[in-house]
């Protein structure tokens, strides 16, 4: 991203962030940490999150603004660029994964075995997260096309919210 366009970003980025304010008092509650940060473009795991709320109970914070948000997400950010393995970006390392599942090279993989694969593995889904994520993306014969899936889940909508984060 060009520095000129960092503004601009950041700006977008406190728009979703006040989509997550239910108070109308600048902050957000520790429960919607993980989903603000998600939907920012982090990809932070469950135990991340546990571990910054916890951090933050210590110090009897319940609720906290956009710049603190903003802190984690740089440093979840940071911590991905170094573990990140090899050469680019994350999606390219989860189609190379899912590629060498593809014996027949068609671009396609089983979606039975995509499911169990989510909901089995590292921090796995549940099963009604597993259909969620699949959900219009499996075809008549029971494949799904693995490079859109990928894109499709780590690409960063901050436009889209989910309605029960809006204000009423």
């Amino acid at each position: 991203m060009a520095n000129k366009d960092l503004p601009a970003q950041r700006k977008k980025m406190r728009r979703t962030f006040q989509q997550f304010d239910q108070h109308g008092d600048g902050k957000i509650g520790l429960l919607q940490l993980g989903d603000c940060l998600r939907i920012l473009g982090a990809n932070p795991s469950e135990k991340s999150i546990r571990q910054h709320t916890q951090q933050l109970r210590d110090n009897q914070i319940e609720r906290i603004s956009f710049d603190e948000v903003m802190s984690i997400y740089e440093s979840i950010m940071s911590l991905a660029a170094v573990y990140q393995a090899g050469p680019g970006s994350v999606a390219d390392q989860l189609i190379f994964g899912l590629r060498l599942f593809d014996e027949k090279n068609t671009g396609y993989i089983k979606a039975a075995w995509l499911g169990r694969i989510l909901t089995s593995c590292g921090e796995h889904l549940t099963q009604d997260e597993m259909n969620e994520l699949l959900a219009d993306r499996v075809n008549d014969q029971g494949l799904v096309n693995y490079v859109e899936f990928v894109h499709a889940i780590t690409t960063p909508n901050v436009d889209h919210i989910n309605s029960s984060y809006t204000k009423q």
